[in-house]
Order: structure tokens, then C-alpha cells, then sequence
């Protein structure tokens, strides 16, 4: 199940050596771990891991600045820039879901294109607005004002989710809150129960499992679903259950969708949780676990990248050519 990690960096390390958009500096690293692995980029030239259209103070990282939202850091790959910066892992699935979504807010339609390969009765994305900013996606979004925490803080130690978009569809305004993976596994058995730590989440999270307004059916222990990912995506959840419930934004509905590469099967077919694994032993996948735990099962999705990519390449034509271009080249 490993595979799919080693062919990723080895993808990403044959797009650094021939992309243009990587130059000769960026992609040849001069310390000991850049040198020893191929999907680093150089020091000091970490923005070369972004999107042409977002590099410059004022693009990409102004857009997580204004937010507080820090670039993820990778210690053990030499990254150093305490969040201020992207990292220098080619790999980071931060990177991929950026690289994705924010060049799609200047494609006209391109963002609808991705939520109607989701689910085909969108009719359009809906601006988001939120203290004084307004865009048409965000990213690490933990809610209007706080996390499920209680912190106001996006990004690391709080449920936030990668990508949220608003829609309106014939049924109402529902929120699509996008978890993005791309070379995410986890391991058998590590349960996230015990000890101080474990105990604050079961306080924490159990009431709001269990209340008449979670989108779970309750015959599932909470317990059951303190294994990563279970643990990330039934959080996801509840923050999915609050928004509905307070119509924030005036929503009304919410989906899940974890966006991972059909080849991840580390990710997509790893039962974590021993006794998700036994209680039902005919399903095989994250996806199919999941939606064995939910009152409406269709409100959770697990897609392939590609399934947007290809979307938004037969809905904006021409526009959208360069974008394609890239994400194919680096990701495919």
C-alpha cells in the first residue's frame, strides 16, 4: 500500500527537474536532505511549489496571511519558515488543495464545474463574505466565529477543512466542506481514546454525536470512531451539523467530501479501526464505513482529483488550459 507515496515523490521529483516553472535554483537543493530527496525544493525558494498566478507577497500567501492561516510545516524535511512560507514538500496535500482552488476563483465557472462533478444539481457557487473579505472559496475554514474547540484559530489544533464552498441547489444552500489528501496514510489501531488527551475529545465531542441534530445514526460508539481518519471526517461532521443548524451563512444543508487519488489505497481501503473492521466486515473502504455510520448516507463522498480536473477542463474550455496543463503534469 506504500507504493502510491514512493511513485508520488517520484512524480513530484520528475516535475521539478522539467517543469518551467520550477528554476534551475529551486530545484536543486544544497543541504543534506534536499540532496538525499528528490520532491524537496531549495530553501528560500519554497513559493516555486505554488501555482505560477499565486507567487508574490500579495497572491497565495496574503490570502492565508489576512486569514491567520500558517503554511504547513514539515520539520523533518528541513522546512524552516515557521509557517510564513509554503514548505518546501513537493508532496503536501496544503500545497495540492491550494494549487487547486485558489487559480479556479479567477476561471469563470470553473468553481461550479467542481461542485457539479460532486453532485449534479448545483446550479451555482455562492460568495462567501466574512469579516469584510469576500471570496468564492476558503480554505481551513473552521466556521463563522470559532472552531468546535472554541479557538478562533484556523488551521493546525482546530477542526478546520481544507476547502469550503457555498452553493445553492434546487433544494436550498448547502456548504461542501473538502477535506483534500494526497499521499495521507494512517496506521491499524493507534486509537485517539486514551489517556488526557483521549478524554477531552470524548468530552468534547461525545453530546454533539449523539444530539438529535448530528448527521450520525448513534448505533456506531463514538469510541469506534477515534481512528484516524474516522476521527478527522466524523468531526467534519459536527462542524457540518453546527453550520446547518444555525444556518450559518444560510445554509441549509452540508455535504463531506474527502478529495484523495483513486491510487491512494493506503488511504481509501485501510479500515483503521478494529472494530469499524469487525462490525462491518463486508465493506472494504473509508467511503463505505462512513456512510454505514450516517443518517443519510449520500452526504459523504470520497472523489478522485481527476474527476474535477477533467470538469472543469469540459466546462471552461480555453481558460482553464494552462491550469489543466499543470495540475495534470504535477499530480497525474
Amino acid at each position: 500500500m506504500a507504493k502510491f507515496k514512493d511513485a508520488a515523490r517520484k512524480c513530484q521529483a520528475h516535475f521539478r527537474d522539467n517543469s518551467r516553472t520550477i528554476d534551475q535554483k529551486g530545484g536543486s537543493p544544497t543541504d543534506s536532505i534536499g540532496q538525499k530527496r528528490s520532491w524537496l525544493l531549495t530553501r528560500g525558494c519554497e513559493e516555486q511549489n505554488l501555482y505560477p498566478s499565486l507567487r508574490g507577497e500579495d497572491r497565495a500567501t496574503k490570502f492565508l496571511r489576512e486569514r491567520g492561516i500558517k503554511w504547513w510545516q514539515d520539520s523533518a524535511n528541513g522546512d524552516q519558515t515557521k509557517g510564513e512560507t509554503p514548505t518546501r514538500q513537493m508532496t503536501s496535500s496544503q500545497i495540492a488543495c491550494v494549487n487547486f482552488f485558489l487559480p479556479l476563483t479567477e476561471i469563470r465557472g470553473a468553481l461550479t464545474a467542481v461542485a457539479r462533478a460532486i453532485d449534479d444539481d448545483v446550479e451555482d457557487v455562492i460568495l462567501i463574505q466574512h469579516e469584510g473579505r469576500e471570496s468564492l472559496v476558503e480554505l481551513e475554514w473552521i466556521g463563522l466565529k470559532e472552531s468546535l474547540e472554541g479557538t478562533s484559530t484556523r488551521g493546525a489544533n482546530s477542526t478546520s477543512i481544507d476547502a469550503f464552498l457555498v452553493v445553492s441547489t434546487k433544494r436550498g444552500i448547502c456548504a461542501y466542506l473538502i477535506e483534500w489528501k494526497y499521499v495521507e496514510e494512517y496506521p491499524v489501531g493507534h486509537y485517539l481514546g486514551q489517556g488526557n488527551a483521549g478524554e477531552t475529545r470524548l468530552r468534547r465531542f461525545t453530546d454533539l454525536y449523539y444530539s438529535d441534530t448530528s448527521s450520525f445514526t448513534g448505533t456506531v460508539p463514538i469510541e469506534e470512531l477515534l481512528y484516524e481518519p474516522f476521527y478527522q471526517i466524523m468531526r467534519f461532521w459536527l462542524l457540518a451539523d453546527r453550520m446547518v443548524k444555525t444556518q450559518e451563512l444560510g445554509i441549509t444543508d452540508a455535504k463531506v467530501v474527502v478529495v484523495v487519488p483513486q491510487g491512494n489505497n493506503a488511504y481509501r481501503q485501510r479500515i483503521t479501526s478494529r472494530p469499524l473492521a469487525e462490525r462491518f466486515p463486508e465493506l472494504k473502504t473509508v467511503e463505505g464505513v462512513v456512510k454505514a455510520t450516517l443518517k443519510d448516507p449520500d452526504g459523504f463522498k470520497a472523489v478522485d482529483y481527476s474527476t474535477l480536473v477533467d470538469a472543469v477542463e469540459r466546462e471552461c474550455g480555453s481558460e482553464a488550459e494552462d491550469w489543466v496543463a499543470y495540475i495534470r503534469a504535477r499530480y497525474d
